[in-house]
């Protein structure tokens, strides 16, 4: 691929993180000319030359905006962990300003993303406003709000021309003006019903979620195939034959870079060492080594909390807190 820009949001806590998502579009995504714009939230003077150091190696370009510069409050979105930086994607066109005078596509990736094969085929989906990938999850979700498809907004890859000509960021502010349904996913929401009619579909292997590739054999066919969900266990198995985009996605509270039972664990765990060697993960628990000599409970887990009844959702996810942190 001749040139790729992509875009970050993240606070001070996915600093290692996101420098091996970069990390890996470097090692495995052909790109030529590679620029980096990152909006960031919380960030200490280190932060930034800790950034800037590792880019630098590497001769990448790159930008950082402050989300305090911008007035995201005003729109009332829910914080997503915490912050506000997560729904910055949905307002990247003010956010960068004129800097995407000389953009024509934008990538944008959520840190806890790896790339794996070559990013070129991107090219095929560059003529429209926004592409993602059908969310995977989430099924209860999407049926209550009555949007199908319900789309991830882990990968999300822009025209920006034609995000501006079509208004999107208009839509999505006069969406948030509007309404009353609560937001429970608040970014991934907004965009859903917003833009809804507007997305294009990216296929799977650019946004192949922990838990598709985690569930396997009858475990992969009742969380998916049973219950209907937004994909099929076949979709994802065809998707996983040339993945190119991994989303190390928490399987409850664990994360890639906390245990070798979760699927990403070993390349997050090569970049990370690179990108920094003192990492450590302050989540790595005995629990975590638990499940790893037991992964079909926490794979029962998984289908347990997607397929109860709502109300017994919370009881599930307490026994896999408790667990997780015995």
């Amino acid at each position: 691929m001749e040139k790729l820009d992509v875009l970050y949001t993240i606070n001070n806590k996915y600093v290692d993180i996101m420098l091996a998502s970069i990390l890996s579009i470097i090692t495995n995504g052909e790109v030529s000319n590679l620029r980096i714009f990152i909006i960031t939230s919380d960030f200490k003077l280190e932060d930034y030359k800790k950034v800037a150091k590792f880019l630098e190696l590497f001769n990448i370009e790159f930008y950082f905006y402050d989300i305090r510069e911008f007035n995201i409050e005003k729109y009332n979105l829910p914080e997503w962990r915490n912050t506000q930086v997560a729904n910055a994607r949905l307002f990247f066109q003010s956010i960068l300003g004129n800097s995407l005078d000389d953009i024509n596509n934008l990538l944008y990736l959520d840190a806890d993303t790896l790339v794996v094969d070559n990013l070129s085929g991107l090219e095929e989906y560059s003529a429209n406003a926004i592409n993602a990938v059908k969310e995977s999850m989430q099924r209860a979700h999407y049926i209550r709000t009555k949007t199908s498809p319900y789309f991830n907004s882990g990968v999300l890859y822009f025209n920006v021309c034609n995000w501006i000509d079509k208004n999107m960021e208009a839509k999505i502010v006069n969406y948030l003006q509007s309404t009353s349904i609560p937001l429970v996913f608040p970014d991934q929401d907004t965009l859903n019903f917003a833009l809804s009619g507007e997305i294009s579909r990216l296929p799977l292997n650019y946004n192949l979620l922990a838990v598709d590739r985690f569930l396997t054999g009858i475990y992969r066919k009742i969380y998916f195939d049973t219950f209907h969900l937004n994909t099929s266990s076949s979709e994802i198995e065809n998707a996983m034959k040339k993945p190119i985009i991994l989303h190390g996605t928490s399987l409850f509270e664990i994360k890639p870079w906390d245990s070798n039972i979760h699927p990403d664990y070993e390349q997050f765990k090569a970049c990370l060492e690179i990108v920094d060697p003192k990492f450590t993960s302050e989540k790595l628990r005995k629990a975590q080594q638990f499940f790893a000599s037991s992964p079909f409970l926490l794979k029962s887990l998984i289908i347990a909390h997607s397929f109860t009844p709502k109300f017994v959702q919370p009881m599930v996810r307490k026994l896999a807190v408790k667990v997780t942190k015995r």
